[in-house]
């Protein structure tokens, strides 16, 4: 066995150069697969470790009511409307024999505003809660200062204190529900150890201040502590026979509120593993092209092992000890650039305007175990197949064969892969025309079609591309395009990672622009103002409900309607209900009503966005936390106000104020009188700077910025087509290097009978770019026609359209085509440095 090690060491060193790309590629796969691995653990692990510290004194929660299921209201998408709590609650909840302790929370939105600019932007909430004098029961814990004990006095996470710039004693502002208030910071706050609660910009507020200042009327919800000694069964049950309240245990309420902490970038995470899989991919490819290669070239010295004694195992052994030997050393260096390399991962990561990944690294054994197995696993597994192969082949033949691979396609082999691909696209289309996304797992079988047509495929697009390329580049390309031919298989393993990697470019980068569109279509058609208004946060409406009123009574304002959004529980989901004047918003902005008349609603009634015009006339409830309304529809409109939060429904404002209590306005659509535009604007504009948690845009501005939270995942599908497409260089160049070696001879007849250094370079770099081409284009079209197919079934009302990015999709033909040609071109600057008789006396 240490004979066995010593000459697999051996020969690794013999062909460093061979196995030094090969390695690379494989330690750049497994390092993004660890990096993938240690940033999730990160971001999940964090999240959630910090929340059990914070509420590990909880024992119990005691909520109101739940009126649904979470859905597409304001805010957090994963919390439910609740009933509120009667205010006596928490002396209730102390009186339950059993209790020990008992504090309430009272949340709200609060956000911070220094020097007239509100603090915080992306996918962090603004919370606002009061302070518990409790430390069991207090989440937070005080880092510097003193709590808030008066009105006007508040306390913030330190991570918030850092980005404002601010410490104890500064003087500040908090816009919440009821308006703008001054404040002073007492001190600063942790989530037990953390700067900061997971997704939160935290304002802590004195018990005095909670109510008026976040506009509630009774806590949230309330903390409990049982005592010591206590049945805890016992006590639960008790605290659950309180009347309009739901009682959730310690610990199920802490798995909750982890879960609604990492839920948002799961999306991520799933994406990234996607790419990662597919670099694992790509990998393997090269692992197995190389092993190919290598092993063809030693059959005959395989051959006479075996004719002098040597037994199968022991010349399948040598091969996959080689494999290990190189997968390992690969392995851990793609596991330390993998730790390392998170920070850039993140980097990247933050390209989509996702700004919650905060904290320390944290390396879990997990998945540095996930990542070595898979490295050293695939890196033996590619070696073992052709070393098998190998060391089943007679010694009498292995002495007289040195070919890598039959030239012949198996016919078996493609007519298999055809009835794949057949089912395949039946699936899709019985997908689509039956709106069954079940059938979408059929469609999914076009990669294992791919697999088994591969080496056809490349063929009959060598013999297809013959007459261009010759065209083209002459003998050259006629002899680049016989090349892909002459080895089909290598050739379409080659370009198999790199199909599956463009088809994932295409299939998001397909729903990120219909994504896109959707959201954006809305205010593309419907908005006729000048200008409009924004909330600082998407996930809250922040603008002074008297803003509208002042910009109204400027000279050249025509028209100026304001739009709240409250939560509300329709059929049993969240959903976001719009409060509108109905008179004045359809001269800013155009709903597009189908059947009956906006005007009705300042009579109680209720318009529903949707196509079916026989909606009119029925009767919809609507369940608020204070209030329910049963409102009859007067009117059916095509279009919402856009966005994310667009509401599916439209209410009166006064209805909604008298249902919801005080609302701050979520958009203000401003039209200004003709031929007076500019200074208007300015106007305006200088009303909105002294208004805090209000942006200002023009129409232009606020149609282009519609839907920039999805067009900001383009740029994370650029950075991960960049990366995709350097391993996939990686193993061009391998395959190219692999394939001038094994056609060394060839090469040096085509330099002697008078093919200079340049041609030869030239035919290189065409066969790498021909692979590239037809591998790139075939990705397209797979992920083109999956993604639509996927989109069309499982994008319901939200993507109404699909829009095929026609020029990201050719920038990434063109950018895969450029990677084929510069991979190839330092083996083939290479290969024409060396002397033509050396070439021609080469073993093949």
């Amino acid at each position: 066995m240490s004979q066995m090690v010593r000459s697999a060491a051996r020969s690794v060193f013999a062909s460093r150069g061979r196995f030094l790309l090969t390695g690379t590629a494989i330690a750049l796969s497994v390092a993004f697969l660890a990096a993938t691995l240690v940033l999730s653990d990160s971001m999940r692990g964090r999240a959630a470790d910090d929340i059990a510290e914070a509420l590990a004194g909880t024992d119990a929660v005691v909520q109101g009511v739940s009126l649904g299921e979470p859905g597409g209201g304001p805010g957090d998408p994963a919390r439910s409307v609740r009933q509120s709590l009667d205010p006596d609650i928490t002396e209730r909840v102390v009186a339950v024999d059993g209790v020990d302790g008992a504090a309430p929370q009272w949340v709200g939105f609060a956000k911070l505003v220094v020097d007239g600019s509100t603090i915080g932007t992306g996918t962090a909430s603004d919370v606002g809660r009061n302070w518990v004098a409790d430390p069991a029961l207090n989440p937070f814990r005080l880092a510097s200062g003193r709590p808030p004990t008066e009105v006007g006095e508040v306390m913030i996470d330190r991570s918030l204190a850092d980005d404002a710039g601010v410490a104890p004693g500064d003087v500040v502002q908090v816009l919440t529900a009821t308006g703008m208030h001054d404040a002073t910071i007492t001190g600063i706050a942790t989530f037990a150890s953390a700067d900061a609660a997971p997704l939160q910009r935290t304002v802590l507020l004195a018990d005095g201040a909670v109510s008026a200042w976040l506009d509630k009327a009774a806590p949230t919800e309330v903390f409990v502590d049982i005592a010591e000694g206590a049945d805890r069964t016992e006590v639960l049950g008790r605290l659950s026979a309180l009347s309009d309240t739901e009682v959730v245990d310690g610990p199920d309420y802490i798995r909750t509120m982890q879960d609604a902490a990492t839920s948002p970038l799961q999306f991520l995470n799933v994406f990234l593993l996607a790419f990662a899989v597919v670099a694992i991919l790509i990998g393997v490819t090269i692992i197995f092209n190389t092993f190919v290669l290598t092993v063809a070239r030693r059959r005959r010295e395989s051959g006479l092992l075996r004719a002098i004694g040597a037994k199968r195992r022991q010349v399948l052994g040598g091969v996959v000890i080689e494999a290990a030997f190189v997968g390992t050393i690969a392995t851990l260096a793609g596991l330390v650039c993998g730790v390392a390399g998170v920070g850039v991962l993140r980097w990247v990561v933050g390209l989509t305007g996702v700004s919650l990944i905060t904290g320390p690294t944290i390396v879990s054994p997990t998945s540095i175990a996930i990542a070595a197995a898979v490295g050293i696993g695939a890196t033996i597994l590619s070696a073992w197949i052709p070393a098998r192969r190998a060391a089943a082949t007679p010694p009498i033949e292995a002495l007289r064969e040195s070919a890598a691979e039959p030239r012949v396609v198996s016919r078996a082999r493609t007519a298999s892969g055809l009835v794949l691909a057949a089912a395949a696209i039946a699936g899709g289309a019985v997908a689509v025309v039956g709106s069954n996304p079940v059938w979408l797992m059929l469609a999914a079988a076009i990669v294992p079609a791919l697999v088994l047509c591969g080496p056809a495929i490349v063929t009959a697009s060598a013999r297809w591309s013959s007459p261009a390329a010759r065209r083209a580049a002459g003998v050259s390309g006629s002899i680049a395009a016989g090349n892909l031919a002459a080895s089909p298989r290598r050739s379409a393993s080659t370009a198999l990672a790199l199909m599956l990697g463009i088809a994932m470019v295409t299939v998001f980068s397909i729903f990120a622009s219909s994504l896109t569109s959707a959201v954006g279509t809305d205010v593309r058609e419907g908005l006729k103002a000048d200008l409009v208004v924004t909330s600082a946060t998407p996930d809250f409406s922040t603008i002074d409900p008297t803003l509208a009123d002042r910009i109204a009574a400027l000279p050249d304002v025509d028209s100026v309607t304001a739009l709240s959004i409250a939560e509300g529980i329709v059929a049993g989901k969240a959903e976001a209900i719009g409060g509108i004047d109905p008179t004045a918003l359809p001269t800013v902005y155009d709903l597009d009503p189908i059947a009956g008349d906006l005007a009705d609603l300042s009579s109680g009634g209720v318009a529903v966005v949707g196509d079916d015009p026989a909606l009119l006339g029925g009767t919809l409830e609507i369940e608020f936390e204070r209030s329910t309304i049963e409102a009859p529809i007067v009117a059916v409109v095509e279009r919402s106000t856009g966005g994310f939060e667009a509401p599916p429904y439209f209410v009166d404002r006064a209805t909604l104020d008298a249902s919801v209590g005080r609302l701050l306005d979520a958009q203000v659509f401003v039209d200004l009188a003709d031929g007076a535009v500019a200074d208007a604007e300015e106007d305006v504009r200088a009303l909105v700077r002294d208004s805090p948690g209000s942006f200002l845009a023009t129409r232009e501005e606020h149609v282009a910025s519609s839907g920039s939270e999805i067009a900001a995942f383009g740029y994370f599908i650029d950075g991960m087509l960049i990366l995709a497409s350097f391993i996939a260089l990686l193993g061009v160049a391998n395959t190219t290097a692999l394939a001038i070696n094994e056609r060394s001879g060839e090469i040096g007849l085509l330099r002697a009978v008078g093919a200079s250094r340049r041609e030869l370079r030239r035919i290189v770099r065409l066969e790498g770019a021909l692979l590239s081409f037809v591998a790139a284009s075939i990705g397209i079209a797979v992920g083109a026609g999956f993604g639509w197919a996927m989109i069309d079934v499982t994008g319901g009302a939200e993507i109404p359209s699909i829009v095929v990015p026609w020029l990201r999709l050719a920038v990434t033909l063109i950018v895969a085509v450029a990677a084929g040609v510069a991979a190839a071109a330092w083996p083939a600057f290479r290969v024409s440095r060396v002397p033509v008789l050396e070439l021609v006396s080469r073993d093949r």
